[in-house]
């Protein structure tokens, strides 16, 4: 049995990895400034396939490309200039959770800056964006969770 796309022949290196099962998209990848926005459309395409509604979704889609952000800013670029991510999204029964792991073991912390400076307010989008924000570091980096929570849907009898 032949592969659908095998890149091995077009001298092709794999940059990302992927997985969506039941709510759940589980993504490895190496990612540059240019490439955000490819992954706001595949994380936009499966908020949208789970039914999550527009202004969570808006909301998740600031928060995953602002987490994205800080990796491209605050980890190592490899040769190719490139970041290792990987983004952890579910869609749960009360609202839909991100995880974001790069290899930083750096916390994110709060700089209170001019609001009209370039940077450092990350923390401050996190926390006014995600009802609920965590923050793990590990040997390996961090791993820095949001959660959203859609809201209450009345059922129809």
């Amino acid at each position: 049995m032949r592969p659908l796309v095998d890149t091995r022949e077009r001298d092709a290196s794999v940059r990302a990895t992927s997985r969506s099962v039941d709510g759940q998209l589980d993504m490895s990848f190496k990612i540059r400034a240019g490439d955000l926005g490819i992954v706001r459309n595949i994380v936009a395409a499966h908020l949208c396939w789970w039914r999550v509604d527009n202004v969570t979704a808006f909301r998740m889609l600031t928060v995953v490309n602002e987490l994205l952000t800080n990796v491209l800013q605050h980890t190592s670029a490899d040769a190719d200039g490139c970041r290792t991510a990987d983004l952890l999204l579910q869609k749960v029964p009360d609202g839909v959770t991100a995880i974001v792991r790069d290899q930083d073991p750096c916390p994110p912390v709060y700089t209170s800056r001019d609001l009209l400076a370039e940077g450092g307010r990350g923390l401050m989008l996190l926390r006014a964006l995600a009802d609920d924000t965590s923050v793990s570091v590990t040997c390996a980096g961090k791993d820095v969770w949001v959660f959203i929570r859609t809201p209450e849907t009345t059922e129809c009898f």
